[in-house]
């Protein structure tokens, strides 16, 4: 076992999942659960075929920003093709000729009457490609080839725009671009890697509300997806490497996966209180369990007026305590409030309190968090003039600088939320809660990943 540290992992109502958890069955290599999570991610493609039917009807494609999606229209050049009611047919043709052979783990889920496949292509092609690419550009060509050969427009002496508009509605400007049309009728979960904000980011790609979707709303839910994502992330980048492999895994089982029942404890007793009080009750909680210690009573180690500067035992271990801080804090505000807006306002200034309080004490994530959501409360508020803090993807240029310990905040912020945003979940995310719904993996993470953690445990 590399570190010594173990933790009890709890639900979202305080129950007890598993005991004397090591922190490395939480690493996103390790743990059975998360793998599971990643290997989905990379492997699965959202077909809407009923959006790209309307595309090929009206002409409409190669728009440029996710708002412009009626901006080019050419119905002179459409294509009147019932994608919708062929669906049956169109997914039993696809799964055929994405399959590597016959009876692999080749998946296709209709949804919505045929208007929405979900398509999983085989693990095999994901182990052997250098990205997940496939996702995307696999599914894209299969389909082009079934939908030309069913509706009579693979000849190229025959109205040859027709092949044009079919690719133009499936690929978008690629390859003039660097990547299809925002909004594509065949995407990957993630971005494709040809638009990643950076090497590894793949895995923190998603937007904000899409995670709050696919956790259904329920808070720790969806802050322990997007710690599944941002950490996935981290360790790929390079940022939990050697120095800050215990700092990562710390911070996001005691932030992201209630280690402990530290952050609804928390949330619990602050519940009528404020931000500041959940301040008072981490240095009270970090006390009592040995993170941090009384300064010797003596001068400069306490002041003249009394005030203290506390010593720190375990930099990793009171970060962790820090985020998992955070946390509860956007948690006990926006719950207050039911609205999402001031969670910038948490990420931005609540970090000073610790300042004040510890005597100095580092605020979480070294000042990333701080830094980073100082410039969030600008684009949120100023800016843009209050763009949503749901409709951020986690590797926005804003919000992308921390070590991943920032978004999940974000989302418990937009799970709390009433309706009070432009950019709402269900505005912004439905088809994440049929996914949510549909697939399995996505439901109930902080049991299934104390469950996979315990399996793996004696291991370690």
């Amino acid at each position: 076992m590399k570190f010594e540290d173990k933790i009890d992992l709890y639900s979202d109502e305080g129950k007890l999942l598993a005991e004397k958890v090591p922190i490395e069955a939480l690493h996103p290599y390790r743990n059975p659960y998360m793998k599971e999570i990643y290997l989905t991610l990379k492997r699965t493609a959202i077909v809407d075929l009923g959006k790209l039917q309307g595309m090929l009807r009206d002409g409409r494609t190669g728009w440029s920003t996710t708002v412009g999606q009626d901006e080019i229209k050419m119905p002179w050049y459409g294509l009147d093709l019932d994608l919708v009611e062929d669906s049956e047919e169109i997914a039993e043709e696809l799964k055929k000729m994405l399959q590597l052979k016959e009876g692999d783990d080749t998946n296709i889920i209709s949804l919505e009457g045929g208007s929405l496949l979900v398509v999983q292509l085989p693990l095999e092609v994901l182990r052997l490609s250098a990205d997940y690419s496939p996702a995307f550009t696999q599914v894209s060509v299969a389909l082009g080839q079934i939908i030309a050969k069913k509706y009579g427009l693979d000849n190229p002496l025959d109205r040859p725009y027709r092949f044009g508009m079919l690719k133009n509605c499936l690929h978008g400007r690629y390859p003039q671009y660097v990547g299809p049309n925002p909004g594509n009728p065949v995407a990957p979960l993630m971005k494709v890697p040809s638009i990643l904000e950076g090497m590894g980011t793949g895995y923190k790609s998603f937007m904000i509300n899409h995670v709050v979707a696919l956790g259904n709303n329920r808070t720790l839910h969806a802050v322990a997806l997007a710690t599944i994502f941002e950490q996935g992330a981290q360790f790929e980048m390079g940022n939990a490497i050697g120095w800050y492999e215990r700092y990562q895994l710390l911070g996001s089982a005691f932030q992201g996966f209630n280690a402990n029942n530290l952050v609804l404890d928390m949330v619990k007793e602050n519940a009528r209180g404020t931000a500041y009080d959940v301040v008072l009750t981490l240095m009270e909680r970090a006390l009592a369990d040995g993170v941090i210690e009384e300064p010797p009573r003596k001068y400069p180690f306490v002041q003249p007026s009394g005030y203290k500067l506390y010593q720190l035992k375990d930099y990793a271990m009171w970060n962790a305590y820090g985020v998992a801080a955070l946390l509860a804090a956007v948690i006990v505000n926006s719950g207050a409030m039911r609205a999402a807006q001031n969670t910038s306002a948490v990420l931005g200034s609540w970090n000073d309190f610790i300042a004040f309080e510890g005597g100095g004490l580092p605020d979480p994530d070294a000042g990333r968090v701080m830094g980073t959501g100082l410039g969030f409360g600008f684009y949120t508020h100023g800016l843009y003039g209050g763009a949503g803090p749901g409709a951020f993807t986690m590797d926005h240029v804003i919000v992308r600088h921390t070590s991943g310990f920032l978004t999940p905040c974000i989302v418990a912020g937009m799970c709390l939320d009433a309706g009070s945003q432009i950019f709402r979940p269900n505005v912004t995310s439905g088809l994440y809660y049929t996914l949510a719904e549909e697939l399995p993996i996505f439901q109930n993470p902080l049991e299934k990943l104390a469950e996979a953690a315990e399996s793996i445990k004696g291991e370690i």
